[in-house]
């Protein structure tokens, strides 16, 4: 009973921390989350809509450059594509773990080299987090021979993803992409950081926030362009080369529901006769029948004779 009074106070803190973050828009530290399972298998067919019914989910979007500690035990310039998907606890239900694990095994399954995922939840949030190293990392950024650099997020995909619940929405993508300079935004963003000065180079952010009035969008065009700097070579190891397909996760919208095993060509079903089989046994009957009536004539016939 003594420690009721103080349970209840953690549990409140707690909670409000939470909100807190919902209204400025920032992760919950990981230490409070509870990391869960990465997807182990491989999504083979496209979810059935609408996901979690009785649910009004709001989804966040970033894209940035970061150093991560990878599952090799090593420390990696990375692309990190983070989506933190909550319930409003005012409209509808709050997401769980195990449908936090259950969207992960939906929408965050694959694997790739340069690639891993993180997945937790707290409060309500799912966070899926996809982090991008080495080649990998030309999913979002395509850089020419001239320096000129441009940065895209799979929108589309993202979009595919908000359209399977019953009740969702993307309100917020973060982009920020660093060792850039001559910056600047496409597709009208509700806010924009340009060409800040860091201790090595500079770093861009555009920010597009319904909220705002902006427009979230919904192509995989370039959202953000510039000229890129030394550092990113020097530090980040960035390489030239265009945009490649995103290597993982899976999209699970563009699997081919699989089809029934249709008979080979010329192939019959053993129940069934086919045409000709029925003809061949049409032909038998009527030749034995004909050799019949011939016997039977020939010896009638001959029997006539003896008797005359």
């Amino acid at each position: 009973m003594t420690h009721a009074p103080r349970y209840r106070v953690a549990r409140w803190v707690a909670c409000a921390v939470v909100g807190v973050c919902a209204v400025v828009g920032v992760c919950v530290p990981a230490s409070v989350a509870d990391r869960l399972p990465t997807p182990s298998g491989t999504v083979t067919q496209a979810p059935e809509p609408p996901l979690l019914p009785g649910h009004v989910i709001t989804i966040r979007v970033r894209v940035e450059q970061t150093t991560v500690d990878t599952p090799q035990k090593t420390r990696e310039w990375s692309i990190r594509l983070h989506l933190s998907l909550y319930g409003m606890w005012s409209k509808g239900e709050k997401i769980t773990a195990q449908e936090c694990q259950e969207l992960a095994d939906t929408f965050w399954s694959g694997s790739a080299d340069n690639y891993f995922t993180v997945v937790e939840e707290v409060g309500g949030f799912c966070d899926l987090n996809a982090y991008y190293m080495g080649e990998a990392r030309h999913a979002f950024y395509s850089l020419d021979d001239a320096g000129h650099v441009q940065v895209r997020v799979p929108m589309a995909y993202l979009h595919q993803i908000a359209s399977s619940f019953e009740d969702a929405s993307i309100d917020s993508l973060e982009l920020r992409f660093t060792s850039i300079n001559n910056a600047y935004c496409n597709a009208s963003p509700s806010n924009a950081s340009l060409d800040k000065p860091l201790p090595v180079g500079h770093a861009s952010s555009c920010w597009w926030r319904t909220d705002d009035g902006a427009t979230i969008p919904t192509t995989d065009d370039p959202l953000l362009e510039g000229d890129v700097e030394q550092a990113f070579f020097d530090f980040e190891k960035g390489t030239v080369g265009p945009f490649i397909d995103m290597p993982a996760p899976i999209n699970p919208f563009t699997i081919t529901p699989a089809q029934a095993d249709e008979p080979a060509s010329g192939a019959t079903d053993p129940d069934v006769e086919s045409p000709s089989a029925s003809r061949g046994l049409l032909i038998t009957i009527a030749t034995g029948a004909a050799l019949l009536l011939v016997a039977g004539a020939a010896a009638i016939t001959w029997k006539h004779r003896r008797t005359n």
